[in-house]
């Protein structure tokens, strides 16, 4: 009697230690989400040099917004006359579940003509980060 009840005591313990863990840290963290981009005047896709570029887009973390950040960097695929980039990086959304980014800046004057991406970078406090690739053309100011 005393070896059965060993037996179930011992099969009831490995049952308990090897069930489902509800561990954090082995569970799939969630990445920020962003909808509705647009990019230049009338979600053109395009910005002149020298002029004033729009840029929105709704943004939600998945915990927190800690930056939001866009790069314009030359396609790898593409001839540029030189080497140019341009990246900004916006705190003031930090601690926020969820945002409208609605900027406006100045492509600036020493960009180069051609086709860039576009990309939108959402860093979330918990870590976590979601970039997203758009295509931009940037060209020069008409006369």
């Amino acid at each position: 009697m005393k070896t059965t009840k060993l037996i179930l005591a011992s099969l009831f313990a490995s049952i308990a230690f090897t069930s489902c863990s509800n561990d954090d840290s082995e569970k799939e963290q969630a990445v920020p989400a962003i909808d509705k981009i647009e990019l230049g005047l009338g979600n053109s896709e395009t910005a002149t040099i020298g002029q004033d570029f729009h840029f929105n887009a709704e943004v939600t973390a998945s915990d927190k917004i800690e930056n939001v950040q866009v790069k314009i960097v030359q396609k790898s695929t593409e001839t540029y006359s030189k080497p140019w980039s341009h990246e900004i990086t916006w705190t003031q959304y930090a601690g926020a579940k969820n945002a409208t980014v609605h900027k406006h800046f100045d492509i600036p004057e020493d960009a180069v003509e051609g086709k860039y991406d576009f990309i939108i970078i959402i860093n979330d406090q918990n870590g976590s980060k979601l970039e997203v690739k758009k295509n931009l053309t940037i060209i020069k100011q008409k006369i």
